[in-house]
């Protein structure tokens, strides 16, 4: 499994960080005017083996390692297969044309060392090294690429590392259900224990971030365009966009994985999620509504919990959600709840709403019976910025 680690590169190394970043756009934009221009006068596309050995002799006093300078060439090539491929379906399309002042910088294996408690990236003979400070690690990295920043306005290495997971879950044929849910993001069901992830947080950042945009952009369209204050007020924007981006994943990111930490201490080998695809397909509640369901990220959610199950060897699975929420676990009738708390009106059945569609979710993958006896009640995981997995599997080998 690769993992994205994000290192800062320290701000006397910005300057050269960016001549870098120029050199390697200077690359790039050489490589699309010269294959632009063959295949304009002879009707050919130029390969790409032989563009390297171009960009060879032409960037051989540029300050990048020669396997950069290759990735920048490589960068074009990937662009022009999806060109080839998209234009099997539509025939409007133009080959990739947009040239780049500056460019992502990317460091191959050959490229990066680590030495000392410190990596180095190569930037060849006539470069010096970047290096940034590390503290020990575990996993082989794969590459690395330094791109900038525009929020924070400076450039940032980006190190993809492959790392193996320190855990497997012991298979004991145990599974749980999920059910996704607006007010409550995350409410799981095991077969005997409810577990639910409290939304305040996240919906209070999402209303934020609403009223915030709101307010701006209401500002932005009195302004004349690219004016003083109208580029003032869309920095403030991408800040405030970003800010509540960063806000909402952490959320997610805590929640997800006290999910996956959960999984492992109670042997859970099987994951099953209530599918919601096509949920927002021709939708009309209301403006407000429409707004919430449009906003809903539970297929960032499902992404995350996939690719975390994974690490650690838990199968994921998807039921269909439908009347989850609605249909009583005990007696199967149907009830639509009128608020948070479900009450069946057959057999009076009372337990929480979103409790109930986990429930009914973890019975229709695994075939159990109506539900008899009296559930526990559920357990509540408030979000804070201090809430840590219940194991150890997702410690950081990074110094940051």
């Amino acid at each position: 499994m690769y993992k994205t680690y994000i290192l800062p590169i320290h701000p006397t190394d910005q300057s050269y960080a960016r001549k870098l970043s120029r050199a390697a756009g200077r690359i790039y934009s050489k490589t699309v005017s010269t294959v632009k221009k063959i295949n304009e006068r002879k009707g050919i596309w130029l390969s790409e083996d032989s563009l390297k050995r171009y960009i060879r002799l032409y960037a051989a006093d540029f300050p990048l390692h020669s396997q950069s300078k290759q990735a920048a060439v490589e960068e074009y090539y990937q662009n022009l297969a999806g060109y080839f491929k998209a234009r099997e379906s539509s025939s409007d399309l133009r080959p990739p044309y947009r040239s780049k002042k500056y460019n992502k910088v990317v460091y191959k294996k050959s490229a990066i060392t680590h030495r000392e408690g410190r990596l180095q990236f190569s930037n060849g003979r006539e470069g010096q090294k970047l290096e940034i400070p590390v503290k020990d690690f575990s996993g082989e990295i794969q590459y690395a690429e330094m791109i900038y920043n525009s929020y924070k306005q400076k450039y940032q290495m980006h190190i993809i590392i492959d790392v193996s997971a320190p855990v497997q879950v012991e298979d004991q044929g145990k599974t749980l259900g999920i059910d996704l849910g607006q007010i409550h993001p995350l409410v799981s069901f095991d077969g005997s224990n409810t577990v639910i992830y409290n939304g305040g947080k996240l919906n209070s950042f999402a209303r934020f971030k609403n009223k915030e945009l709101a307010r701006l952009n209401k500002k932005i369209a009195r302004c004349k365009k690219y004016s003083k204050r109208w580029r003032r007020l869309k920095r403030a924007k991408a800040f405030l966009l970003l800010k509540s981006r960063n806000k909402i994943k952490d959320v997610l990111q805590k929640y997800t994985s006290a999910v996956i930490g959960y999984c492992l201490q109670a042997g859970i080998a099987t994951i099953v999620i209530g599918e919601l695809t096509g949920i927002r397909d021709s939708i009309d509640y209301g403006k407000k509504t429409n707004q919430n369901l449009h906003q809903w990220i539970f297929r960032k959610l499902t992404a995350m919990i996939s690719y975390k199950a994974e690490f650690v060897g838990i199968t994921v699975e998807t039921v269909d959600e439908s009347y989850t929420s609605q249909d009583c676990p005990r007696c199967q009738h149907r009830s639509k709840p009128a608020d948070r708390n479900y009450c069946c009106s057959a057999c009076g059945f009372q337990y929480h709403r979103d409790g109930v569609g986990a429930i009914n979710i973890f019975k229709k993958y695994t075939g159990s019976g109506l539900v008899e006896g009296v559930l526990t009640s559920p357990v509540g995981v408030r979000y804070s910025a201090h809430l840590c997995c219940p194991t150890e599997w997702n410690t950081s080998p990074w110094a940051g």
